[in-house]
């Protein structure tokens, strides 16, 4: 597949300072028609490049307590079970696969000081976790709402069961928490049912 060209993006940074920006708006900055700039966001969200629309809320404003960053040591091979697991614990927001001394990082909601302990004492007594560090979150400085792309590249499709580059039609679906793509149906049902057996 060819790499975005400049209107590509034009509409990416616009929609990442607002994604409620409408296609009559981008059509405009990119001078191209209304549908000419849908069919452009339709292939960008197709190839994954745009995950989703949301909205940004100050959760400072709402509830008490801060958010930490909760660094885990984990001993188990199969860590994306592990991770499967926490990430549907309430009290987590996010969940990150790293490398060095933490292999997983885990970032809090907003939760109060009594919550934060109760969730590190669980981590404590899990068998999985050999070392733990906690990190508690402070005052955040606005996020950058600006595209900074220093290495651009070939937008790839590869399907995440065959491995195979594709781009025809695209098919998707969230296993383990992630959106997946894959070339064909044959090949997503495939991955789920290996997906299932692995995470038992």
């Amino acid at each position: 597949m060819k790499p975005l060209d400049k209107k590509d993006l034009i509409i990416l940074s616009e929609l990442l300072v607002d994604g409620r920006k409408s296609y009559s708006e981008l059509a405009d900055l990119v001078k191209l028609s209304i549908p000419a700039t849908k069919n452009r966001v339709e292939k960008l969200i197709e190839k994954g490049i745009i995950d989703s629309f949301s909205v940004n809320i100050d959760f400072s404003l709402l509830t008490e307590g801060r958010p930490s960053l909760i660094s885990l040591k984990i001993l188990s091979k199969n860590i994306q079970t592990v991770a499967n697991e926490m990430h549907k614990d309430k009290l987590i927001r996010k969940v990150f696969f790293a490398g060095g001394r933490y292999n997983l990082l885990l970032m809090t909601h907003f939760i109060t000081e009594a919550q934060k302990n109760k969730l590190i004492n669980e981590l404590q007594n899990s068998e999985e976790v050999e070392d733990l560090e906690v990190t508690v979150l402070f005052e955040e400085m606005t996020e950058k709402k600006e595209l900074l792309i220093l290495e651009p590249k070939s937008i790839k499709s590869i399907c995440a069961y065959c491995k195979r580059e594709f781009s025809d039609t695209i098919f998707s679906k969230v296993i383990g928490n992630k959106k997946r793509y894959f070339c064909c149906n044959t090949c997503l049902n495939a991955f789920e049912k290996r997906f299932e057996t692995t995470d038992k």
